[in-house]
């Protein structure tokens, strides 16, 4: 390594090693607070260009080690874990910015910081629109790596949609690049094969993403609604519909809105819901009346904005589950899943129910809303035991409650943290014999299996649960 990099890029010191050994899971800060820290690299290399990356890959593909891709270090599937040892490659000195103006789109390095990426395109009048809640961490390789999302994705979508084009260097150090067209009918997509891929199939270098101006004005409008189901039936008529493009939709269910009701003095007992709106002022205003109209109808009360505005503020704050995780025998985390708009309540109902018997907390609501259907947010807080290791425990059975009953209900595992090693279990579940299809992709294109190898199941078990 030491003969295509500069010394400085390439090292064996511990401090380095432990600082992009883990992600944000709960279980991995119980592993810091149980004392040694059981997985970590035995390099750690943060190469500045393509080529270098090229380079690095055919070293590790030749001699057979284990190769995982490091961003920011904000997931929470367990997807960066060196359960084997082996390289940690960190994107985060791949930094090329050119901006297409005319073509509305930003092609950079795979190590730009989304927040700092944003300021960035607001600095010349542009934005991404993607506003994940990691973004002040998390990487836009990160983002194309578990098919991210942001909280105004309703109407900016989803990473999925934002990505124009990749530049990847492949398991073999081959470099892979996709066309930059809007649109081809020229056999699959292969910037598909890439998305949510979690660095079992390669490292991306370099993104190409949809820009938009500025947006004129941004608006909030809050409601409450005296079930949850009263809440959702109104965002699904809002958005499946096609009545108006809201920007924002976060619905929280009668039990995690208690708060913000008591805080606010709103109506005891009552489901909440956050609609955002951005664009042109006129348009604004237009589709605020309409959601308005639809809200009432169902019997929505209007409460104003504040109650959003507080949200806008705190919106990127990841700090909520610390206080909980910090105990000893406590942990907490959110699970995201996604469903169709006949599954969605099941879902949520499922869900709920499974995991009431083994958590303390569990906090529900709805977010990032589309034409067919919608995501879930759980967030699971666990007070249990006596140390970090049962806390470990007691959590990791909630996540297997809550999966099972989510799958049974007709959900989809995973929104947009990704799979990792988490969920890598129910992967066969999700994709019934397309996984087989997705195992056998991963033989093809990593042949000595040395990219990240357990995330998605796809390349070996993990000591996960």
């Amino acid at each position: 390594m030491r003969k295509i990099l500069p010394q400085d890029a390439v090292s064996t010191k511990i401090v380095d090693r432990l600082a992009v050994c883990h992600g944000a899971f709960n279980v991995e800060y119980k592993w810091i607070q149980a004392g040694k820290y059981p997985y970590i690299p035995d390099l750690v290399v943060w190469p500045e260009t393509t080529e270098q990356v090229s380079e690095i890959l055919k070293i590790a593909n030749k001699n057979k080690t284990v190769v995982i891709p490091y961003g920011g270090g904000s997931g929470s599937v367990m997807g960066s874990v060196f359960f084997n040892g082996g390289i940690c490659l960190d994107t985060k000195k791949l930094t090329k910015f050119i901006l297409n103006e005319k073509g509305m789109s930003v092609t950079v390095g795979a190590g730009w910081n989304i927040g700092q990426l944003e300021d960035e395109l607001n600095r010349f009048g542009y934005t991404m629109g993607h506003f994940p809640q990691s973004m002040n961490s998390a990487t836009i390789a990160g983002s194309v790596a578990t098919s991210a999302i942001g909280t105004f994705s309703t109407k900016y979508g989803k990473f999925d949609d934002i990505l124009i084009a990749l530049e990847v260097v492949l398991p073999t150090g081959e470099v892979l690049y996709t066309k930059d067209s809007p649109k081809a009918s020229t056999g699959i997509n292969l910037n598909y094969l890439f998305l949510g891929s979690e660095g079992s199939y390669g490292i991306c270098t370099e993104v190409t993403a949809k820009i938009w101006l500025k947006p004129e004005a941004r608006k909030f409008s809050v409601y409450t609604f005296k079930t949850t189901h009263d809440g959702f039936e109104a965002v699904r008529k809002i958005v499946s519909l096609g009545q108006a493009t809201l920007a924002v939709v976060r619905l929280y269910d009668e039990y995690e809105s208690v708060f913000t009701i008591d805080a606010y003095k709103f109506e005891e007992g009552y489901a909440l819901l956050y609609l955002g709106f951005e664009g042109r002022k006129d348009q604004v205003d237009l589709e605020m009346n309409i959601s308005d109209e639809i809200c009432r109808a169902e019997g929505g009360l209007y409460k104003g904005d504040q109650a959003a505005k507080q949200w806008e503020k705190d919106r990127l704050d990841t700090s909520y589950g610390l206080g909980t995780t910090h105990l000893p025998n406590g942990a907490a985390e959110s699970l995201e899943v996604s469903a169709s708009w006949d599954k969605l309540e099941d879902v949520w109902l499922a869900m709920r129910n499974a995991i009431a018997p083994y958590a303390q907390i569990i906090h529900v609501h709805f977010s990032h809303m589309y034409h067919t259907g919608g995501n879930l947010y759980c967030i699971i807080h666990t007070i249990r035991g006596k140390n970090s290791e049962d806390a470990e425990k007691n959590f990791l059975k909630c996540v297997k409650k809550a999966l099972d009953a989510c799958v049974k209900a007709g959900g989809s595992i995973s929104h947009h943290h990704g799979v990792g090693t988490l969920k890598s279990k129910w992967m066969s579940d999700e994709h019934n014999n397309g996984f087989e299809v997705m195992k056998k992709i991963k033989r093809a294109i990593d042949p000595n299996n040395i990219m990240n190898p357990p995330v998605l199941g796809l390349g070996g078990e993990a000591n996960v649960g």
